[in-house]
Order: C-alpha cells, then structure tokens, then sequence
C-alpha cells in the first residue's frame, strides 16, 4: 500500500504536465517491454520508440523506470479478451491509463474498447499525446472493406495513428495490408503475423508504416523480428 501511495504521490506531481504534440511518427521502429527486464534493455537499444506493456508486467512498474527509458513512450493496457496478460476490469485499465499519461508520448487502446476508454482518449489529446488505435486479428487477414471501416471508426473515436496486426499467410494477405496502408485517410502502422509476418513488417516498413513493432525482452506473436535487428536491416533495405 505504501508503494502504491508513493508512487501515486509522485505522479500526482506530474498530472499537469501539458505537451507540445509530438509530430506524427514516419516509419519508426518500436522496441516493446513486455518484462521488468526490458526496462533495463530499452535506455541503450538501437530503436525510435518503445512500447510498455503494463498488462504484461508483474506489476505496475514505477515511475522511474519509464522515465528511464529515454524514449519516446507508447503505453498500452490490453483486456485479456485483446491479447493482454491480465483480466482487468475497464475501470483499473482507466485508472492506470490516466496514471501512467504524464510519463509517456502516446497511448495505444484497441478500436474496441475506444468508446469505453473515451474519457482516456479525450485526456490524451487535450494534454498532446498521440493516440493509437489498435485492431488485431490472430485469426486471418480481414477484408479491405472491413479494413477501410475500422480505419474509419478509429479516427471518428479520436485515433492519430490506426494499428492493424493480422495474419499473413499468403502474399495476398501481405497485399491486402499494402493496399490498406496506401489508401488510409491518415497515419497507419500495418503489420502482418504469422509466416509471412517477418517479410511483410520490412516491406511495409518501407512502404510507410508509421510504427513498426519488434520485441525487446522476449517475442510475444509469431513473425515478430528482435527490435535492434529489425532497425538494422531497415537502414540496409
């Protein structure tokens, strides 16, 4: 409990910090925290971002271990029903979304869970973070129709940056992806898992993705690259 009060107390400090927002990122690679141990991993890894999974951590990390970082920060709190790592009530993911807010650049939030997280998403803004919103399918690759309607959704619900993550098994998969990414109305990171995911992240790295996600501390979907090695062959490509 004392913990909790300290570190409450400390981010009470920062909760009126207002930014100038941050310009939308241009094919930038994202290193993602998934453990303590990427805390430690993230200050000299070789990436333009890092995202911290905070429904995947033992624990609510403090403070300064995100700013530590010394990195532009994403900070995402999944349901276990979107991928995360705990059954968390909306209420407690509210709570640790306004809580971690002052220490971070963006906030990622799942296209479904925008209209229950639209007081999060309202507070992001009016403070200049950017707003990712995320859409996975671990199941297949989603029509472009539907694609171009959650693409929709997303930025009617205050979405800088649309996320879409899907399975691409076939190379038409990896084209679907491509033809979303060229026809978005604003910034998209598109990515692809799965057996084509490593081919399909470089090539739409290069076709413009905004973010594009590899793992720091330990994979966590199929056709992911390492984070620092995924940078390099970009610079290479």
């Amino acid at each position: 409990m004392a913990a909790r009060q300290e570190r409450g107390a400390t981010l009470s400090c920062h909760s009126n910090m207002r930014r100038k927002k941050r310009s939308l990122p241009q094919s930038s690679v994202v290193g993602t925290i998934h453990t303590l141990r990427g805390f430690k991993l993230a200050p000299k890894a070789d990436v333009d971002w890092c995202e911290v999974r905070v429904d995947l951590l033992p624990r609510p990390p403090e403070p300064d271990l995100l700013t530590g970082v010394k990195k532009p920060l994403i900070l995402t709190v999944r349901r276990e029903d979107e991928g995360g790592g705990l059954a968390l009530a909306e209420e407690v993911r509210t709570e640790l979304y306004r809580e971690y807010l002052p220490f971070v650049e963006a906030l990622d939030v799942e296209v479904r869970s925008l209209s229950a997280q639209e007081s999060v998403v309202a507070m992001a803004k009016k403070s200049g973070r950017l707003v990712v919103a995320s859409f996975h399918d671990f199941e297949g690759m989603p029509s472009l129709r539907r694609l171009r309607a959650i693409d929709k959704a997303a930025r009617d619900a205050g979405a800088d940056i649309v996320k879409v993550a899907a399975v691409t098994a076939a190379p038409r998969d990896v084209a679907v992806l491509l033809d979303f990414l060229d026809g978005a109305e604003g910034a998209v990171a598109a990515m692809g898992m799965g057996g084509l995911g490593r081919a399909s992240r470089l090539i739409l790295a290069k076709a413009g993705s905004a973010l594009n996600y590899g793992w720091l501390d330990k994979p966590q979907v199929p056709g992911q690259w390492q984070a620092e090695e995924f940078a390099a062959l970009l610079r290479q490509a």
